[in-house]
Formats: C-alpha cells, structure tokens, sequence
C-alpha cells in the first residue's frame, strides 16, 4: 500500500481519519468559493484505535458528523510510524523500492515481512546522491487500525502521513510554477512529538521528526507544580483552549514550568533549519508556521522566532484553519480542542483533490 499517492476522485473531499496519542479526528472539507469549508467533522476523545469500542465510536461519529460518502484517507499515529532520512545513489523507480524496503527493515529493526515501507523524494544532496525520507510501520499496527474502520462501515482508499496531510494543506496556493521558489517551514507540535517541514511551492523538500511533543509539557508541568500527569495534563489542555481564565500567579508557574521544553524545541527547530541549509543547500524560508493541538503553548512562538529568525504565524498566508475554525466547532459542539490540531487532518481529505490540482497546474 503505498502511504503518499493518490487520484482526484470528487470535488468534495475523502473522509480524512487521523488516530492519534490523544484520540481520533474526523474531518471532511470541500472548496467554496475562494476556501474550503467543512462538510463533516467528529472527534472521538482518547480512543485506541482498534477493538469493538473503537469501531462503534468512529461509526457514531461519523453517522452524527454530518459526513458524505463513505471512502476515507487514514493516518497512522506519529508514535505508529518510522521515518529516516537517508541517501541513495541515483536508480530507477523499480529498484529504489527495493532498496527502501531493504534499508527500512535494517533501520527500523523488523523483519521486510512486517512492515509497509514507501518513501518520499526530498531533491538531490550531491551529484548521483539523492535525499530520500523513509517512512515505515508495522504491518500489524497498520492492519489493526484499518480493521476498526472496516468494522465501523467506511472503506479505507489510502494510507497517508500527518506530514503528508500538513503538506497537502499548507501548499494548496503554491501550485504555480511561478511559486516553486517560495519556502515556508511548518512546525507541527502533537501530543507525543513534532514535525519540521520544508516546503518550496508544492514540494516537501525536508522532513524532520522532533521528540519533544505535549506529553513533554504535561510531564514538565506535573514535576514543576507537583500535580499528577492527568491533572498536569487537563490543567494545560484548558490554557490552549482558553477554557478558563489563569489567575497570574498560576499562569506564570505554568510558563515557568515550560519554559526549558519551550528552550529545547525552539533550539531542536533552529537545528534543523541549519541542516537543510548547510547539507542541502536550500533557499531561505519566508517564514514559519505553527501547527498541531500543542502549538499554541504560550512562550512558544516567540522561542520558535528567535531561534530560527524568522517570521512565525498560526496560520499560513491564505488563513487556511481560520476559514475551518467555525465550521469544525459548530460540527463538533465545541469538542475539538485547538483549531491547530486539525491541520493534519484537512490534508488527509484534500489528498486525492490535490494530485489533480497538480497535474493542471499552469504557469503564472
């Protein structure tokens, strides 16, 4: 099964499907007018992702999220999927899965038999060599989540990535051929770690798994206060939600209590922003974009800013996850969480969309 193509099949998109740490999102967007809108969104809190309960949640989601059809785009959870950036010397399509599939089960440490294994271009580093991303999971993982949506009546068309649906999203004005010189990072904060992207026009052109993530925040939290890690946990989530209004003296233990994770993401951020400079050689970025359910930890963007100097936004230039905010709340009654954590998921129902928008694309 292949993780990072697909065919236009509707103008309205798949449904998209993300498992993650935290639960499970459901979301489908089509275009209107200059934007997208939302057709359908259900969010299943705290799910693990297979059995029975996990089956009739996502069915009573999507029977009550207002869904169209029933062809969906599923994302494995970021902790579920290996990735490595490696080289290979210049070969022929054929030959490179091969290669991949052989390079992945001695990286990942598993047998060829049980993994699924694709890859993703990232451009050339030097002559004859080029930058590839491998991306693996386990094939009993990946079996156990699509059974649950099997079970729940949907069918599953494709298997994609939380980068792969961050990419698709945040590129879908930079189509032209007169847009393949401008760079954007993204930075994706989840619940067990992040993500750093490059992208130039519509291409990933670097791809970084970070290991800091929310559960290092929560875990931050617990110690500095002397909370449990549920309560350090709720007590945070609340802050990104702007649930509940901090008096000073807590809000300012909790910025203090975050401040080193916010230090050393910040710093792993600005790392590999010299890597893709120095060992690939790319243009710089115009600026940076915070995504992800953790992104908005106070203290982070500004971190984020310095380090890396640049300009750093919540959303991208067309204001993509605004135009999706109001839709996804009144969708979800409110039960969504940050609008952030959904970027990933907008992208999963624009997967098949995108790859026609690509092959007409026009120069400007």
């Amino acid at each position: 099964m292949r993780f990072l193509t697909g065919t236009q099949r509707s103008s309205t998109g798949h449904v998209g499907i993300a498992f993650d740490e935290d639960g499970i999102r459901m979301l489908q967007v089509r275009d209107h007018r200059d934007g997208l809108r939302v057709t359908g969104a259900g969010w299943v809190p705290g799910a693990q992702g297979e059995g029975d309960q996990t089956a009739d949640a996502i069915r009573s989601a999507f029977i009550n999220g207002g869904f169209t059809g029933r062809r969906c785009v599923v994302c494995l959870p970021r902790s579920e999927v290996w990735t490595q950036l490696t080289r290979f010397p210049e070969m022929p399509q054929s030959e490179l899965r091969a290669a991949a599939l052989w390079e992945a089960s001695d990286r990942f440490g598993m047998a060829r038999d049980q993994l699924q294994c694709d890859w993703l271009p990232l451009g050339s580093s030097e002559k004859g060599r080029q930058e590839v991303l491998l991306v693996a999971a386990s094939t009993d993982r990946l079996g156990a989540r699509l059974q649950a949506i099997l079970d729940a009546g949907l069918r599953p068309v494709a298997v994609d990535t939380d980068f792969g649906g961050l990419a698709r999203l945040f590129s879908r004005r930079y189509r032209r051929d007169a847009d393949q010189q401008s760079s954007r990072v993204v930075l994706d904060v989840g619940p067990s770690g992040s993500t750093l992207l490059m992208l130039s026009g519509h291409r990933t052109t670097f791809c970084k798994s970070l290991a800091i993530g929310g559960r290092h925040f929560d875990a931050a939290v617990a110690e500095h206060l002397d909370l449990d890690h549920e309560a350090a946990r709720e007590l945070r989530w609340a802050r990104l939600e702007g649930e509940t209004t901090l008096d000073a003296t807590t809000d300012a233990a909790l910025t203090a209590a975050t401040r080193s994770v916010v230090s050393e993401l910040a710093r792993d951020a600005m790392l590999c922003l010299r890597h893709y400079s120095v060992s690939i050689r790319g243009t710089r970025p115009d600026y940076l974009v915070m995504s992800g359910c953790h992104a908005a930890e106070p203290g982070l963007a500004d971190a984020v800013a310095q380090a890396c100097r640049l300009t750093v936004r919540a959303n991208d230039q067309s204001g993509t996850l605004q135009s999706l905010a109001s839709d996804i709340r009144a969708q979800t009654a409110g039960c969504c969480g940050p609008i952030g954590g959904w970027a990933s998921v907008a992208g999963l129902s624009l997967r098949e969309k995108s790859s026609r928008r690509s092959s007409q694309r026009v120069a400007a």
